[in-house]
């Protein structure tokens, strides 16, 4: 919670539970969606805005060195690319569509 409230430093102290346990949480059911292959497409949109969001309270909080050192705004770019795929391999949608 101490790093959440330091990205998060243009917040209220008082959210910043909150915002730990939801970042976590989706961070989490997202990457484990994208792992097996399961509404990728859903899955890859919520992780790009999730780390979009993350990157842009990074950039208010440290300025925009922080998330261009940690390659934040590739990842939600990379997120956003894999959500325009027209299917996916190896993945669990596949197996519905067949």
């Amino acid at each position: 919670m101490d790093y959440t409230a330091q990205v998060n430093s243009f917040l209220p102290k008082s959210s910043i539970p909150t915002i730990a346990l939801a970042s976590t949480i989706l961070e989490t059911g997202l990457g484990i969606l994208l792992f097996i292959g399961f509404k990728t497409k859903y899955a890859a949109y919520a992780t790009a805005l999730l780390t979009l969001f993350f990157a842009l309270a990074m950039t208010c909080s440290f300025g925009i060195k922080e998330p261009l050192d940690y390659s934040v705004f590739t990842f939600s770019a990379g997120a956003f690319l894999l959500a325009t795929m027209p299917y996916y391999n190896w993945s669990i949608d596949q197996l519905f569509i067949k």
